[in-house]
């Protein structure tokens, strides 16, 4: 399997897609992280608001489309061509590049914050067409191969799009470099949604509910009523939320503990994202293309043993504060032996959730009715969104009641075990369904 998933790449049903669905995701963290810096160095000051305040509304305004439009990108995925969608999208794409180029480069947060709501909107309606296209494309062998890799591309993307737009983005106004990057990124998007190959409508008698609340309320009682898609869509949303809490923690846990700057902080960050791409990859190549749960007890346990690890690695935070005179680069945090057990078990944790995700995915697809996978992805998109708000309001309020970062991220390593029960449960049906 392992030959067969890299020979994907030497193939129209595969690399169009793939593509694509990488710059995509490449341009909006682009955009959103040169959105953060600005927040961050320039326009909070500007505007007399707290950066953390305006960074986490214009986050909130990125995943609310994903709340309120995923039941309608669900029902238009599955009613029509999906190539064709993903043209229009792609082109809607560009629109907002461009608007996007002018915001950053007048540096007006509002039109930002516009053209990142966009951007969500946009992903809305991406990500059932783009999960739902895949098994049509892909034979059975090669669809855990090719989820992986779209999830290693997109962890990869999202690592390029924080550095590319941290690097590249001036807080003078001279942003013509980075809004050029993102209007090309967006044409060559769309010149390779093009080349996808159309595989028909999936339910052309479909019935369209334009109401969202009604039709949202619709697909997750159905998703959740599926003894194989509930499962699946709650490991995945499980593993979401813990890559969020951990991606959250990490810049307080590297300032505060290791007395690591802002350029320590993205190394960190960027072993997070390459540990899940690696962890998608290995799964697929220990599982040999077979559509199986059967590795998702094992990593959830890892999940947890590993995460114990990371914190267990982690130096207790010094009885003098670091300030920004006594933090280290990352030259010196590198050259620090007692650093490298924490990156070590970062990745491992990273890994072991790239391989819980990578199958629950590819079970969602292989295990839905073609006329409804869309939907499906769709649900689960909300009940990521869901879970990935909840799980931060959560740590939030147990931060507020006087718990330590390190006491939370030893409750959510702990409830790794909760998840057990419905992983063994979804394996015993995948195993009885064949």
């Amino acid at each position: 399997m392992g030959r067969t998933q890299w020979q994907l790449f030497g193939t129209r049903r595969f690399l169009p897609l793939f593509i694509t669905q990488f710059l995509g995701a490449l341009n909006d963290n682009l955009f959103r992280q040169a959105l953060v810096i600005l927040i961050t160095v320039k326009l909070a000051s500007e505007m007399g608001i707290q950066p953390s305040i305006l960074t986490n509304l214009a986050i909130g305004l990125f995943i609310l489309p994903f709340f309120l439009f995923s039941a309608l990108a669900g029902q238009l995925a599955d009613k029509y061509e999906k190539t064709n969608q993903i043209v229009w999208i792609k082109i809607w794409e560009i629109g907002l590049m461009v608007v996007g180029g002018f915001a950053i480069y007048f540096q007006n947060f509002y039109m930002m914050v516009a053209v990142l709501s966009g951007l969500g909107l946009q992903s809305t309606f991406f990500g059932p067409i783009k999960y739902g296209v895949l098994p049509d494309l892909m034979k059975t062998d090669e669809l855990l191969g090719a989820n992986a890799l779209i999830e290693a591309g997109t962890f990869v993307a999202i690592l390029l799009g924080i550095l590319v737009g941290g690097l590249v983005i001036s807080q003078d106004g001279d942003n013509f470099i980075i809004s050029g990057i993102m209007i090309a990124f967006a044409v060559i998007g769309t010149l390779t949604g093009r080349l996808v190959p159309k595989t028909g409508q999936a339910a052309p008698n479909l019935d369209i509910r334009v109401n969202i609340f009604t039709s949202t309320g619709t697909l997750l009682k159905s998703a959740w009523q599926n003894d194989i898609a509930r499962p699946a869509i709650i490991g995945i949303s499980w593993i979401w939320l813990y890559g969020s809490i951990y991606i959250a923690q990490i810049p307080e846990i590297v300032y505060a503990r290791m007395g690591g700057d802002k350029t320590v902080i993205t190394l960190v960050i960027a072993c997070f994202s390459v540990g899940i791409g690696a962890g998608a990859l290995l799964c697929s190549r220990i599982l040999k293309g077979e559509i199986s749960a059967r590795l998702a007890p094992r990593a959830l346990v890892g999940l947890g043993a590993v995460s114990l690890a990371f914190i267990w690695a982690l130096p207790e935070v010094p009885s003098v504060p670091f300030s920004a005179e006594t933090v280290v680069g990352l030259k010196a945090f590198i050259a620090a032996p007692s650093n490298w057990p924490m990156l070590i078990a970062l990745i491992g944790v990273a890994m072991m959730a790239g391989m819980v995700i990578v199958p629950l995915y590819t079970i969602l697809q292989e295990y839905t009715p073609r006329e409804a996978r869309s939907r499906a992805i769709a649900a689960n998109n909300v009940f990521n969104s869901a879970f990935m708000a909840g799980g931060t309001i959560i740590a939030a309020a147990l931060l507020a009641t006087g718990l330590t970062v390190i006491q939370i991220l030893i409750l959510y390593a702990a409830a790794n075990l909760v998840l057990l029960r419905p992983a063994a449960r979804l394996k015993a049906r995948i195993e009885n369904a064949n």
